[in-house]
C-alpha cells in the first residue's frame, strides 16, 4: 500500500484520494489514506507507454539520423531513466519497486536489447494532428463535403484549445478593432468611368459583392458574400494582383461602433494544457501545439493553377469557425502570402460585412454647387462606413517578385518533409 504523503506528482496524488481507503503505507509506516501500490504503478507505466515513442513511431529517416547518422534531435533513454528524469520519480520512496515491477517487455525489445524511448512532443515527423488534417482534406473533398460529423469533431479538437473552461475565447487570440482604425480596400479601374463611378459610390463598389457574383476565395466558396480587406493600405494593394501599368483605387473603411476579430496569426501563442509525461492526454497536447503553429500556413498556401479543390479545407475551417465564434467575433484574420506573410488580411463574416452608404462627402472637384454635408445617421443594419478623404489612387510600377533559388530542378518539387528534412526552403 502507499499513501497520499509518499508520492509527489499531483495527477497520483489525485489517483490516491479518489480511489483509496484507510491503512497503512508500505513506505512511512503511517495510517491514513493508501491505495495498492500495484496500482499506482501500472498507472505510471500506461502512462509512459501512452505518452513516448517507440522505434516503431519513428521514420526511417529519423532512425537512420539517430543510429547511424549520430543525431541528437531526438532524446532517447531507457526505462530507468525515463522514469527517474522524464518522469522525475527519482527520488520517489517506491522508485526501486517501480522498476523492480515493470513487465520485461517495458525493458527489453523483441531483439533481447535494451528498449529505447524517445520522447515526442510533437516535433516527430509522426504528428496525430498532422494524419487528423490529412485525412480531413480527403473526407471533406471526396466523401461528406456537406455534413461531415468527423470534419466537425476534428476541427473541434484542434480549435477547442482556443477556449476557457467556459467556452469564451482566451483574449491572447483576440484583436479588436476600434472605430477609426483604418481597414484597406481596393480594386482595379482602368478606365475614367469606372474611376468615377467608384468615387460616387464607393460604399456600393467596395461593399460586399452581390450574392450571384461572389466567386470562391480562400475562405468562402461561390455565392457567399463577404468582405475580404487587409491591415495596410500595401498589402490589398497585392492581395487583388493588378500587373504592371494598371490603375488601382484603394480606401480606408472603419467599424461604426468595433470589429472583434479571431487572429489566426496568433494561433501559435496559445497554451495548451500543462502536463506531464505521468499525464493522460500528454501526447495529444504536445501533438496539438506543434500542429497548431502550422495551420495557418496550411491555410495560406497559394491556390495550385489547377486545383478548384485546394481552397476547400480553408473554406470548411472559415464555416466552423463563423459557427463556433460568430456569437463572439466577427471575422478573422490571416496571414498575406502575397506579401510573404508580412501583411495581415481579414476576411468578416457576411453579417458584419454591411457597408453603409451615408457621410462619405464627395470631393467638391466632382459635385456642381456643392453644399456643406449634413451627418446623418447610419443605418440601423450597417457595420463598416467608408472613412471620409481615404480614398487614393495608384499606378502600379512594378511587380516585386520574391523567389527561393536552388542550383538543382528537383529542389522545386521536393515535398514539404522532404524540405524540412533538408533545411531547404
Amino acid at each position: 500500500m502507499i499513501c497520499l504523503d509518499c508520492v509527489t506528482h499531483p495527477t497520483l496524488k489525485g489517483h490516491i484520494r479518489e480511489n483509496g481507503e484507510g491503512g497503512v503505507c508500505h513506505y512511512c509506516g503511517t495510517e491514513g489514506t493508501v491505495v495498492d501500490r500495484t496500482l499506482i504503478f501500472q498507472q505510471i507505466l500506461d502512462r509512459v507507454a501512452e505518452n513516448t515513442a517507440t522505434e516503431d513511431d519513428l521514420s526511417q529517416y529519423e532512425y537512420w539520423m539517430l543510429f547511424e547518422g549520430g543525431s541528437d534531435d531526438i532524446p532517447i533513454a531507457s526505462l530507468d531513466v525515463v522514469l527517474s528524469e522524464w518522469a522525475e520519480l527519482g527520488e520517489e520512496p517506491f522508485f526501486d519497486d517501480l522498476y523492480d515491477y515493470a513487465p520485461n517487455y517495458f525493458k527489453t525489445n523483441d531483439r533481447e536489447m535494451d528498449r529505447h524511448y524517445f520522447a515526442d512532443d510533437g516535433a516527430l515527423e509522426r504528428n496525430i494532428f498532422e494524419d487528423k488534417w490529412n485525412s480531413f482534406i480527403q473526407d471533406i473533398r471526396h466523401t461528406h463535403r456537406f455534413f461531415n460529423a468527423s470534419a466537425g469533431k476534428f476541427l473541434e479538437s484542434v480549435f477547442g484549445i482556443l477556449c476557457r473552461a467556459d467556452g469564451s475565447l482566451k483574449t491572447e487570440c483576440i484583436r479588436t478593432i476600434s472605430r477609426g482604425e483604418p481597414l484597406y480596400r481596393a480594386r482595379s479601374a482602368s478606365t475614367r468611368e469606372q474611376v468615377m463611378k467608384i468615387i460616387k459610390a464607393p460604399a456600393s463598389e467596395f461593399g460586399p459583392p452581390p450574392k450571384d457574383r461572389a466567386g470562391s476565395q480562400r475562405m468562402t466558396p461561390s455565392g457567399i458574400s463577404t468582405i475580404y480587406c487587409a491591415l495596410e493600405r500595401e498589402t490589398c494593394l497585392s492581395e487583388i494582383r493588378a500587373i504592371t501599368g494598371d490603375n488601382v483605387v484603394s480606401i480606408a473603411i472603419t467599424p461604426i461602433e468595433r470589429l472583434v476579430l479571431l487572429d489566426l496569426t496568433k494561433l501559435g501563442r496559445i497554451d495548451v494544457p500543462q502536463l506531464s509525461i505521468l499525464d493522460k492526454g500528454y501526447l495529444e497536447a504536445m501533438h496539438l501545439k506543434a500542429f497548431i503553429s502550422s495551420l495557418v500556413k496550411k491555410m495560406s498556401k497559394p491556390k495550385g493553377s489547377n486545383d478548384e479543390l485546394s481552397y476547400l479545407s480553408s473554406q470548411v475551417v472559415f464555416e466552423y469557425l463563423r459557427l463556433r465564434f460568430g456569437c463572439q467575433v466577427e471575422g478573422l484574420i490571416f496571414p498575406s502570402v502575397q506579401t510573404g506573410e508580412i501583411g495581415k488580411n481579414i476576411v468578416l463574416f457576411p453579417e458584419a460585412s454591411i457597408m453603409s452608404g451615408r457621410n462619405f462627402p464627395l470631393d467638391n472637384d466632382y459635385v456642381e454647387n456643392a453644399e456643406a454635408p449634413v451627418k446623418q445617421p447610419f443605418e440601423p443594419t450597417a457595420r463598416l462606413f467608408c472613412v471620409p478623404d481615404s480614398l487614393r489612387y495608384h499606378k502600379v510600377t512594378a511587380i516585386i517578385t520574391q523567389a527561393h533559388e536552388y542550383k538543382y530542378s528537383e529542389d522545386l518539387f521536393l515535398s514539404d518533409l522532404a524540405r524540412n528534412r533538408l533545411g531547404v526552403r
